[in-house]
This record gives structure tokens, C-alpha cells and sequence, in this order.
């Protein structure tokens, strides 16, 4: 989705419209990261980070034990025409308001049966596809604040002047209009530009009705997890990125997980729901359901999920790698970070012996796992791991160092950043080698610690 840069308002002259992008991608996760009072008002939060449906939008079937989201026949022409119709409409409305354009959706589902269907594909392409902005000649608030003031200064305003009472709506628009040298008219339409409902449709990125219908299959789905009490996968012959991804995406999502295999045999994975805690269930839902297209990225998974009714009924949901869906999630790029990717890029112009492999062992710590950013090898046989820790959250280097504790691993050398709030103390039980770095990483700091690795230390030496 497009974003641009809000206009500054001291580089417009008076005369010019202000143009405000409100993208769907506004900073709401730290709003989020709070409990709100009511479920939809969580999930309609939530829908404009994460697009996707709000549970009254979920159509679900039982089928003995089991139960399945009424997806849509992506094939059916009825369907694909349905699909059309509604990015025609948003199309149409380019340049008009929200309010219109919701006008124009509800008189198309009074004249049709889908319209729950309807409903779901509209607010997807509304949350996901439309970028929308406040049509106003300065801030809505700041006008509203001199229209008000100009008129409890000439109280009452009425619509018919006369000797007593002169002063009326048009004249108090007049007034305001002289000072930002526009029109009434102008200053009418900016008063409550900022409503949603006034917010202008700026771009409307068109999909194509296919990637519509399966982005509305995938929302039905993951509308299933609002509810979840327990989530257990079997991932299995997947490509060790794969698997990195993958547990990344569990960890960055913060679920509850507990992992157990290898990389060789598979991973048998359980995520604890959000009806099995007691608080904040609705927010980690939501975090469980934007977790569902990071998994269809894997190659070869099952997936079993409890998943509890408002009639408090249990049923089960499965999904697997045959199925239809398809993730909109981009795939995992080469380098998690540019400090990662900068240190890669000038460890290959190093002059050394050690070779980097991307490929990196996932070490298994018993109901967890650790994936250091980079493996080495030398020509010589030893093999050595590199983990960075430069995030500065407090949780996290909390559990990067019960990790790195818990790791075990000589063959390890990790590389500090000094921006953290830590002190070459808190390492001293760490295995391997430890050092600190300021902005960048240097490759012969790291060649330098691998360099004393010694072959018995080598797990896969």
C-alpha cells in the first residue's frame, strides 16, 4: 500500500487544500497493546494494522467434530462477479467520501442476499487497498475553534437577520473566510473535514478479483483464532529458513509457544490460545489470527485448533498445506536488518579462512528454540555461530540472555551493541565469546573470536 508524507502546513500558502494521508497503517499496535472494554472495539482497532474481518463478519459450518469457515468458491462466476462489482464501486469513488462510498455499499447490499460476503470484501479492500485524506484548506479543529469563538462573541446567530439580531451563519463563514482568503463555501466543507465519514477517497490501488476472494478466504480464517483456546502444529520438511521464519514470526506475534523436535525431523509446535488466559484475550487473538499467513508461508505443515463458540459449544478447526490459501505476507528477504546485512556484505571482502553460511542451525533449547543470525565454517572443519543482540527492549534481552545461558554453546561469539543498557558483567556466564560494537559490527572482531575457537568446542566440527 502507498503512504505519502502529510504536507507540512507552514510550505502551503493559505489559499492552497491541505492534503492529509490517513493511512490504515497509522501507529495504533501501542493502542492496541492496551484492554479495551469491548471485543469489537478491539477488533476494529486491530483491523486498521492487520486487515482483516471482525468476528460478526465470520460465516462458520459444523461438520460433525469439526468446523469450517464458509469460504468462497474463488471460481464461481457468480462470485468473481460479485468481486468486480465491489472494486468497481471503490474505484468509482475515487475522489468522493467515505461517507458516499459507504452510501453506495449499502444500497448494493439491500438489493442482494451475500450481503454479509459483500460486507467482508468491502471492508477489506477499504482497510487494505484505500489511502484517504482530510480535504480541508487548514486544520478542521482550527477552524472550528475561530467559527465558534466568532460566534458566542456575537451570540445568538440566526437565520433570519434584523435590527436586534443582524448576525447570521453566512456572515460568521464570511469572516473566518477573509482570513484565510477562501471562500465560505470552503470554510463550510473544511469544519468537519477530519469526520470520517467527510475523509476523502485519495487512491484506490485496484487488486484483481483473485487476489480479493483469497485475501477474504485467508480473513475468514484467521476470524477462526479470535476464539482459540489451543493451536498445535506439525511442521515438517520445511527449508531451514523456513523454519527461522517461522519461529520469528511466533516470537514477534509474542504467542505462548512451546517447541519440540529438530531440524531433521519436524517441529511439533503448541500455541496457547486466547481463551485459555484469563486477561487481554481479544488483543491475543488478534495476535494469533495475523499470525495464520506467516504459517501458510511454510512448505510442508498441520494445523489443529480448538476453537470455542459464543454458545461456549468446542470445536475443532484443521488446515493443512493442501489447502487453497495463500499467504499475503511477503517472504523472509535475505537479512532481518541492515546492520546484519552491512556485516554480511564485509565479511566477503574480509581477508580469512571462515567461510559465512546464511543457513544457520536452529539449536534446540526444550520447548523453545534459539537461531543465531549467522554459522560459520572453516576450511579446517570447525563450525562457529554469531548472534547479535541489538534490540533494546528490556523483555527481550532478558529472554536473549536466558538463552544465550541456556545455549550452551563455546562455539558461539555474540556481538553487543553499547546502545543497550547492559554491561560486559551480565555476560560473564555466558559460554563463547562476547564482545560490544558500536554502530556497526567489524568483520575482524568477529574473525578475531573465531579465530580461538577450538575444534572440541564445535558441535558440528
Amino acid at each position: 500500500m502507498r503512504s505519502e508524507r502529510p504536507p507540512n502546513p507552514s510550505e502551503s500558502g493559505l489559499k492552497d487544500e491541505r492534503h492529509c494521508t490517513i493511512s490504515p497503517f497509522v501507529s495504533l499496535k501501542r493502542v492496541i497493546a492496551q484492554l479495551y472494554p469491548t471485543r469489537v472495539f478491539v477488533e476494529k482497532l486491530a483491523s486498521r494494522v492487520f486487515p482483516m474481518l471482525t468476528s460478526d463478519l465470520l460465516l462458520v459450518r459444523r461438520r460433525g467434530p469439526y468446523l469450517e469457515p464458509r469460504y468462497v468458491d474463488a471460481t464461481a462466476p457468480n462470485i468473481i462477479a460479485l468481486a468486480e462489482e465491489m472494486i468497481a464501486i471503490f474505484d468509482d469513488h475515487q475522489g468522493k467520501s467515505r461517507g458516499d462510498l459507504h452510501s453506495a455499499l449499502d444500497a448494493r447490499a439491500a438489493e442482494s442476499t451475500d450481503y454479509r460476503i459483500q460486507r467482508g470484501l468491502a471492508k477489506l479492500l477499504e482497510d487494505h487497498r484505500c489511502e484517504f485524506r482530510i480535504d480541508s484548506i487548514a486544520e478542521p479543529e482550527e477552524i472550528r475553534t475561530r467559527v465558534f469563538g466568532l460566534s458566542r462573541e456575537n451570540h445568538p446567530i440566526v437565520r433570519e437577520p434584523d435590527l436586534l439580531y443582524p448576525v447570521t451563519r453566512e456572515h460568521i463563514l464570511d469572516q473566518v473566510a477573509l482570513k484565510y482568503q477562501t471562500s465560505a463555501e470552503n470554510i463550510a466543507h473544511s469544519l468537519y473535514a477530519d469526520l470520517p465519514l467527510n475523509h476523502r477517497l485519495d487512491h484506490f490501488d485496484a487488486p484483481a478479483p483473485a487476489w480479493l476472494l483469497n485475501r477474504y478466504n485467508v480473513a475468514l480464517a484467521q476470524a477462526m483464532f479470535y476464539r482459540c483456546t489451543r493451536m498445535r502444529l506439525s511442521v515438517h520438511r520445511n527449508l531451514p529458513v523456513r523454519y527461522k521464519q517461522l519461529f520469528k514470526f511466533i516470537k514477534f506475534y509474542r504467542l505462548i509457544h512451546d517447541i519440540r523436535g529438530d531440524r531433521d525431523a519436524g517441529y511439533e509446535i503448541v500455541l496457547d490460545g486466547p481463551i485459555s488466559l484469563f486477561r487481554l484475550s481479544q488483543k491475543y487473538g488478534i495476535q494469533m489470527a495475523v499470525f495464520l499467513p506467516a504459517l501458510l508461508l511454510c512448505t510442508r505443515w498441520k494445523m489443529e485448533a480448538t476453537v470455542r463458540l459464543k454458545d461456549g459449544r468446542e470445536g475443532d478447526f484443521v488446515l493443512g498445506d493442501n489447502h487453497a490459501l495463500s499467504s499475503h505476507y511477503k517472504d523472509q528477504t535475505a537479512y532481518d536488518s541492515l546492520l546484519e546485512e552491512t556485516f554480511a556484505m564485509r565479511f566477503e571482502k574480509a581477508k580469512t579462512d571462515w567461510q559465512l553460511e546464511r543457513e544457520t542451525e536452529i539449536v534446540n533449547l526444550k520447548h523453545t528454540v534459539f537461531i543465531p543470525d549467522f554459522a560459520f565454517r572453516h576450511p579446517d572443519g570447525r563450525t562457529a555461530l554469531l548472534e547479535i543482540v541489538g534490540f533494546w527492549h528490556p523483555d527481550y534481552l532478558r529472554r536473549k540472555l536466558d538463552k544465550l545461558r541456556r545455549a550452551q554453546r563455546e562455539d558461539l561469539v555474540v556481538a553487543v551493541s553499547r546502545d543497550l543498557n547492559v554491561e560486559e558483567k551480565d555476560f560473564e556466564d555466558v559460554p563463547g565469546h562476547v564482545f560490544f560494537f558500536k554502530t556497526r559490527i567489524q568483520p575482524q572482531d568477529v574473525i578475531q573470536r573465531l579465530d580461538q575457537i577450538r575444534p572440541e568446542n564445535c558441535v558440528n566440527g
